[in-house]
């Protein structure tokens, strides 16, 4: 017997290893405040191939961080309905046009009307507050390497471990800067299809990119000058000083002179802190601080979280640390596929990340958070309809990437209702997996608070019919099929567990993600 490793998606290298955790108690809703109602299915990915994540969201999965979490839709209090919209197709609603053209008349004149607009835009992310997708659990341990051997592909990878993964690097920031522009296209906001969009959003001067790589010297600065200048300066400077210490307290500055200054070792924190030259050549910005601080002011603020719930470990480990493998194939997003955060800019100040997974058919909002500071320009709407936008631009280039996830649509409360108003849209079928037009969906939905959505009776989950003995284990650093796994571990009482994970994951992904056994 062999097992053959297929990548997730064709030229991708990458692989999935998960962790599945099996639980049936419910815990706190953080939509309707139940306190054991809300029920799902979870598993810890300690790494994610992008077409798989693709794969999973298709069953209704979503991730918050690293976990990945799956709503038990027949019976949690509040269901969850997977939700897209067709970009290509996207028609702008007056309310939405009505945002734009205020944040457009806001950066041109710099004022802007406090009016209020259809739906609260407050809420308006395209995730909800991070209290309602906290995991249930944490990996029971991280996975430091694995070995993947097989007759046709010998490869051994490493599985970073849970520090390494914690780098800033996660943080991979498309930045976008919200200064006045004359172009009309841009590098992320062209529209290729909606002549509305190109009204609203192509002529408007705003986020327009700014690049972070230089091309060479400002001629209009002066020249660079040398380090060892810059530091000759320094020293006769602090040398200086210290003479006219000495003459204070009626010393001889050349005894001062003579005593040599103590040679002490320059530690990290020197050199990070080491002062610039006036109009330096490069400026270099480290945003993080900045992110987290706009994520704090808006959990307290608009979700009334305490600032504990909110700290810098919990921001990474929610928006920072994500499980998807980077992959950028030479016919792809010209920022290759993985976790992205967008960052506004407004005169130099951050005031808005948007979150984002790009994945080979779909860009996925992860979450969004703004400087409540500007709540009066729906930033909620206006960053949706940007995405809206850069998911047209990424379909120009890689045509199968043309929808636009918008997390999950949560009928059962009207504050989350604001999604169906992105049309044409989508809710995933919780039965048959199959895609249903929203408006065709919220006749059953007014009726009953889950619904299976798929009118057809005779359709059924094709992806649903699993064979588990063919499905991919990890176990003590070897790939194998459960069988085999099973072979081997006669008394693991397991195939109840695995069954279930099966069905949840489907067979397309049964048979591709690797699932961790101990």
């Amino acid at each position: 017997w062999s097992c053959v490793v297929n990548m997730a998606e064709e030229g991708d290298p990458s692989f999935t290893v998960v962790e599945y955790m099996r639980d049936h108690s419910g815990y706190k809703c953080g939509y309707c405040k139940s306190d054991n109602t809300n029920f799902s299915h979870g598993m810890w990915a300690h790494r994610m191939a992008v077409g798989d994540y693709q794969d999973l969201i298709d069953r209704g999965w979503r991730r918050s961080g690293k976990y990945c979490y799956k709503p038990t839709m027949d019976r949690t209090c509040c269901p969850m309905y997977t939700i897209k919209c067709d970009t290509l197709e996207f028609k702008l609603s007056k309310s939405q046009k009505k945002i734009l053209k205020r944040i457009h008349r806001y950066l041109s004149h710099g004022a802007a009307k406090e009016e209020k607009v259809f739906g609260n835009d407050s809420s308006e992310s395209m995730q909800g507050n991070p209290e309602y997708v906290i995991p249930k659990f944490e990996a029971s341990q991280e996975l430091s390497s694995v070995s993947l051997c097989t007759n046709v592909v010998n490869m051994r990878k490493n599985l970073e471990s849970s520090a390494t993964e914690e780098k800033e690097s996660s943080l991979n920031s498309n930045k976008e800067y919200l200064t006045p522009g004359t172009e009309k296209d841009t590098n992320l906001c062209k529209a290729s299809v909606e002549s509305a969009s190109q009204d609203f959003i192509g002529e408007s001067p705003i986020l327009k990119p700014k690049k972070l790589a230089t091309t060479g010297p400002d001629p209009s600065r002066p020249p660079c000058r040398k380090a060892k200048d810059i530091r000759r300066e320094r020293k006769e400077a602090k040398l200086a000083k210290l003479a006219q210490e000495a003459l204070t307290r009626g010393e001889s500055p050349m005894e001062t002179k003579q005593c040599k200054m103590p040679n002490t070792q320059k530690v990290l924190e020197d050199f990070i802190s080491e002062p610039l030259p006036e109009n330096p050549a490069h400026t270099l910005e480290h945003t993080f601080k900045m992110a987290h601080q706009v994520y704090e002011m808006y959990q307290i603020k608009i979700h009334g979280d305490t600032p504990s719930k909110c700290s810098e470990p919990q921001f990474k480990r929610f928006l920072c640390n994500s499980p998807l493998e980077p992959w950028q194939p030479h016919i792809g997003p010209p920022q290759g596929y993985g976790a992205f955060h967008h960052q506004y800019w407004l005169d130099g100040r951050l005031i808005a990340v948007g979150v984002l997974d790009i994945l080979p058919h779909c860009l996925s909002s992860v979450y969004f958070y703004y400087d409540p500071e500007f709540s009066f320009l729906s930033l909620g709407t206006y960053a949706s309809l940007r995405e809206i936008a850069l998911t047209r631009e990424l379909q120009r280039r890689v045509p199968s990437l043309k929808w636009y996830y918008m997390g999950f649509y949560i009928h059962s409360c009207p504050k989350m209702r604001y999604k169906g108003r992105y049309n044409p849209s989508f809710l995933l079928c919780p039965e048959t997996y199959s895609w249903i037009p929203i408006e065709n969906a919220l006749p059953q939905l007014d009726a009953a608070k889950y619904s299976r959505l798929n009118e057809d009776a005779a359709a059924v989950d094709e992806n649903g019919q699993v064979d588990i003995s063919k499905i991919r284990v990890l176990y003590r650093q070897d790939l194998m099929r459960y069988g085999r796994y099973h072979a081997l571990n006669p008394g693991a009482d397991d195939e109840e567990e695995v069954r279930e994970y099966a069905t949840l994951v489907g067979a397309k992904c049964a048979y591709s993600l690797f699932l961790y056994r101990s």
